[in-house]
């Protein structure tokens, strides 16, 4: 009986102290006049260009991705208010996570 324990106690230990390689990003977007902040699109894509994730801001224009493996992501973000395109340009961000880390990213978003 106190084997099982000692082995069960091992397994908790163990799993308990594995290392979440995981990062995360996280920020807020608007308007560059600050207005526009809640349903605002925003876009995470790989270094290959590629649409890994999307989300919408809430109601603070506050977004978030998370489990991101350690890599190098673009982030770009969208809207349209009253048949007027909003977004961040041709040019997003490029953010870089590595494992356990996350990374506050502000996406200021200009009138076409």
């Amino acid at each position: 009986m106190k084997r099982i324990f000692y082995v069960i106690l091992a397994l908790v230990l163990v799993v308990s102290c594995t290392k979440d390689d995981e990062g995360s990003i996280f920020g807020n977007a608007s308007g560059d006049n600050g207005n526009i902040q809640a349903g605002i699109t925003v876009k995470l894509y790989s270094e290959n260009s590629d649409l890994l994730k999307q989300t919408t801001t809430d109601a603070e224009g506050d977004f978030t991705f998370t489990g991101l493996d350690a890599a190098n992501y673009y982030i770009g973000a969208t809207i349209s208010v009253d048949g007027v395109v909003w977004d961040t340009g041709n040019t997003p961000q490029i953010v870089y996570v590595g494992g356990e880390v996350a990374k506050e990213v502000v996406l200021t978003l200009n009138q076409k």
